[in-house]
């Protein structure tokens, strides 16, 4: 329901309430993070989902993962906190699904994204959903699972296609021609066999050019 820009602030308002050593509520969290509790608590389930917080009836604690990536935005580390978001969503089935759509119709624009993550999860395209959506999408940009050009349009990031391209088969490569001085002296007299000759010449030009 809410953008990426709040999501980091719920993210971290768990770290600063103490949420790394205990569960914490909805309403502390909302009262360090300037989100309301009802945005804190439908959010907190996403986070759950896709593995940063663990907890229930309400009372939420930190994982490793989220404490690692919770941290690293408060300190300011964004490469880590890049590089620990797109680590956790390299597992998520929701993420994978996205990033495979992309790779496979790239260049996609944003809103083509947005509206195939909203029938791939089963949400209806209403405008409470949307936005939580797009801050998805935003998350997979940061984490550089996906990239973006300046009109917005996404494709999947460098690395990906590095994957997909060693994970491909190819075919056996030939071996490339190697040009080596090669002397042959032949002594002929008039006991010299001229056919058989012939056939040792020309058994060793097909020889040197296998």
């Amino acid at each position: 329901m809410i953008g990426f820009d709040r999501l980091v602030k719920i993210i971290i308002g768990y770290l600063k309430v103490g949420a790394a050593e205990e569960p914490k509520s909805y309403s502390e969290v909302a009262s360090v993070s300037s989100v309301a509790a009802n945005n804190v608590s439908i959010n907190a389930k996403f986070f759950e989902y896709i593995g940063m917080l663990e907890g229930e009836k309400g009372s939420f604690k930190l994982t490793e993962r989220g404490k690692k990536y919770a941290q690293a935005l408060d300190w300011g580390k964004l490469a880590e906190a890049n590089s620990t978001l797109r680590e956790i969503l390299k597992e998520n089935t929701l993420a994978k699904k996205a990033v495979a759509y992309v790779d496979i119709n790239q260049p996609v624009t944003k809103d083509d994204l947005v509206s195939q993550i909203a029938i791939i999860s089963e949400k209806q395209k209403r405008a409470r959903f949307i936005t939580g959506i797009k801050g998805f999408v935003e998350m997979l940009v940061t984490s550089g699972l996906l990239q973006s050009d300046a009109s917005g349009n996404l494709t999947t990031s460098k690395e990906k296609r590095e994957e997909l391209v060693e994970a491909s088969p190819r075919a056996p490569s030939k071996p490339s021609a190697v040009s080596l001085p090669i002397t042959l002296s032949i002594n002929v007299d008039d006991k010299t066999d001229i056919s058989k000759l012939k056939e040792v010449l020309k058994a060793i030009k097909e020889v040197l050019s296998e």
